[in-house]
């Protein structure tokens, strides 16, 4: 059922004029959302009726999630099989997915954020119809060294890089490479497709190169490496949304990277833990240049097919003001939630709303200048993550939902009560936990870089490397408390 703080067929009818006709023909198939965490999938609960998530674990937030939109948990009824599950692909293909499909009485249209070959394959050899991009339609932008092949093609503002064999920088002086970039550098993968911000290296001096080198040379599942300078700056995203109308775009969000407090002693490899929407110590110049690299890499992903959400990674230079696109990222991004949930609050229509519009193939009579100058809003939230490293399992009866705590007495912390939005935070004081909290007795993956979100009502960043004292504090205490209880557990 729709979220009734939310009523978009009146909020949104100055930007949509037909949005009742719009809803009505969304909502005509059912459409099932399938992947590991629920909640980054709960935003089209907010505005259609006929939709449901499938999810794996019945984590803490689940418990709150499902007062707002069916959801169908794997583990309640296959706990064994729940716990083999780490990834789309292997769900799809397991037994008890595709009887809880046959078992639904009116087929539904299977929603996919991400999408491989194999598992769009065997919905198709199961009669199942399915929405999303296919896999050949990503791949001039899904690895790295492509992406930055495809910026200087189409003439856009590019980073210098230098590309290296495997075997010629596994072999190359610290000094040489330091001297060919002009400085301190950042060296990734560029043939390899790694998630978020992970595998990268920043190398200031011969200690850092070590250590890039212990961590790259075990790993042959790669054959060529991109190396740029390192910029001193922020680093910050912007989505976009193909419609056939264009590109939709929203405004530049700073990335949150490896925060000390989110690396929870994990190495810094560019790990990505968050965003802070209200933060935009940039100028407008560089909000406008990175529309135009959204409508340019957009323009072109269009013309192969692609449709709906996508996400750019940049790097703002403080020193120069200018900005370089670095990444594309063909799905939802860790951005995407927390924005929608802000452009809900805002009365605007999200972006899930128009990638459904356009997978769906539904026409609408919008005015695409209007929404695109409407989805800019900039309200003050963020959010951010914290690494699970050494904590092992769930010792704590760790409630999703609502807290509350005292600036002038941190360690006065409270739980309010269930809440999954920004809609159920009332002051700047109160903080969201969300985003797969494991219930009591829970294993808790150590390859994963990312533990449950806290969302706040407020920016916390002070850059892209760190947060506010309130924020850091909030951070520390909850991973010492949750590994403090792991190690009596098993003491």
């Amino acid at each position: 059922m729709k979220n009734s703080r939310y009523s978009p067929s009146g909020q949104w009818k100055q930007l949509i004029p037909d949005i009742e006709d719009v809803l009505k023909k969304m909502d005509a198939a059912p459409i099932l959302s399938v992947g590991i965490t629920p909640y980054t999938r709960i935003i089209p609960s907010f505005f259609l009726n006929n939709y449901t998530i499938y999810g794996i674990k019945r984590s803490s937030d689940v418990d709150i999630i499902e007062q707002y939109a069916p959801i169908t948990v794997l583990e309640d009824r296959h706990k064994a099989i729940a716990q083999k599950v780490h990834g789309t692909n292997y769900l799809i293909g397991n037994h008890a997915f595709q009887a809880y499909l046959k078992s639904r009485r009116d087929p539904p249209i299977v929603m996919l954020t991400t999408t491989d070959i194999k598992s769009t394959k065997t919905l198709e050899d199961l009669g199942i119809r399915w929405i999303g991009n296919p896999a050949s339609v990503m791949e001039s932008v899904k690895l790295k060294g492509d992406f930055r092949d495809l910026v200087q093609k189409l003439g856009l503002p590019s980073l210098p890089s230098h590309f290296y064999r495997r075997e010629e920088f596994l072999s190359a002086p610290f000094q040489s490479i330091y001297d060919a970039v002009g400085g301190s550098f950042v060296v990734q993968r560029a043939d390899k497709e790694v998630g978020g911000n992970e595998g990268t290296f920043f190398i200031h001096d011969d200690a850092d190169f070590r250590r890039c080198l212990a961590s790259l040379t075990p790993d042959t599942n790669f054959s060529r490496l991109l190396v740029t300078r390192f910029v001193e700056g922020y680093s910050v995203s912007m989505l976009g949304c193909i419609v056939p109308q264009g590109v939709l775009s929203g405004p530049l969000q700073l990335q949150l990277i490896d925060v000390p407090e989110s690396l929870h002693g994990v190495a810094p490899h560019g790990i990505f833990f968050g965003n802070d929407i209200g933060f935009s110590d940039w100028n407008a110049e560089a909000e406008a240049t990175a529309q135009k690299v959204i409508e340019g890499i957009g323009a072109h992903m269009q013309s192969e097919g692609y449709k709906g959400i996508f996400g750019i990674d940049f790097l703002y230079d403080k020193k120069t003001g200018e900005i370089f696109p670095i990444e594309c990222n063909p799905r939802f991004t860790g951005s995407l939630a927390l924005y929608s949930l802000m452009l809900l609050e805002a009365g605007v229509p999200p972006l899930e709303f128009f990638h459904l519009l356009s997978l769906l193939n539904i026409t609408s009579s919008f005015d695409f200048d209007t929404v695109n100058r409407a989805l800019k809003v900039r309200n003050p939230c963020s959010h951010i993550a914290f690494s699970p490293r050494g904590i092992t399992s769930m010792e704590l009866p760790l409630l999703a939902g609502v807290y509350e705590y005292d600036p002038s007495k941190p360690e006065q912390l409270w739980y309010v009560g269930k809440g999954i939005s920004l809609a159920d935070l009332t002051n700047d004081n109160q903080f969201l936990l969300a985003d797969t909290v494991p219930s009591l007795g829970a294993s808790i993956e150590q390859a994963v870089p990312r533990l449950f979100k806290f969302i706040f009502p407020r920016s916390i960043a002070r850059s892209s490397y760190s947060v506010d004292d309130r924020t850091a504090f909030l951070l520390r205490r909850f991973s010492q408390v949750l590994l403090d209880a792991v190690k009596e557990k098993t003491s």
